[in-house]
């Protein structure tokens, strides 16, 4: 279980993250949304030790995690990815992947025997050889996916993983990251699509302005009249 107790983050006087807390399990896909500058990548940062709380805890399990750094949590099975996609584009799809996996090891044939696997799971086997630089946007979304997932984690944070692609593409997305999740690695989405939401999620947490404002099922936040308000600015 991954658990956050009453997170904050400041800026200098700016409130980033407030008094927010969250439970997340391998069995249920969570899902944090809210509109542009509500906290959620701020959070995620948190979670995964690239930025610290002000106040407040972070758990795995019972072992805590606050104020470690990044890749210390990494080891314990916290993995993440990046709003923007950033890969070795001079390295192929399988090196990118290697990287990764040597979280795990030092040993470059057990790495690359790993990153070849993860490619098999994201659909991107057949282009293992390719420069990342030639990658269209939907492979690259799944090259990001591939380096954290090579790290083995319990828990893979998914920053807008569908940003910039159309609804076909996210679902087809949405469909790779649904048998990661069935082969027992827990998903925590940031995710402005409502639609992969709807579909996805278990659980939802709304941020607005660092505070959670509603949380429940994707049915119930996204019917809330507040996050309708807040995140889709409708009255």
């Amino acid at each position: 279980m991954l658990t956050a107790r009453s997170i904050d983050v400041q800026f200098g006087g700016l409130t980033a993250v407030s008094q927010v807390s969250l439970t997340a399990t391998p069995e249920k896909i969570l899902s944090i949304i809210g509109p542009n500058g509500a906290g959620k990548t701020t959070l995620f940062a948190v979670l995964s030790g690239f930025q610290k709380a002000t106040r407040g805890e972070v758990f795995l399990d019972e072992r805590p995690l606050t104020g470690l750094p990044a890749f210390e949590i990494s080891r314990m099975g916290i993995a993440r990815t990046f709003q923007i996609v950033r890969p070795f584009p001079d390295m192929t799809v399988l090196e990118n992947v290697t990287v990764g996996a040597y979280a795990n090891t030092r040993d470059h044939a057990v790495a690359t025997e790993a990153a070849s696997a993860v490619l098999e799971k994201v659909g991107l086997d057949s282009k293992r050889d390719f420069l990342a630089s030639y990658l269209t946007l939907p492979d690259l979304k799944r090259l990001e996916v591939a380096r954290a997932l090579a790290t083995k984690p319990r828990y893979l944070l998914l920053d807008e993983v569908m940003a910039g692609l159309n609804l076909k593409e996210q679902h087809q997305v949405a469909t790779m990251l649904e048998a990661i999740h069935a082969d027992g690695t827990g998903l925590l989405l940031v995710e402005h699509s409502l639609a992969i939401v709807a579909r996805m999620a278990d659980h939802v947490i709304c941020l607005d302005s660092g505070k959670k404002i509603a949380e429940g099922t994707a049915v119930e936040v996204l019917t809330s009249k507040v996050v309708q308000t807040a995140y889709m600015g409708t009255d």
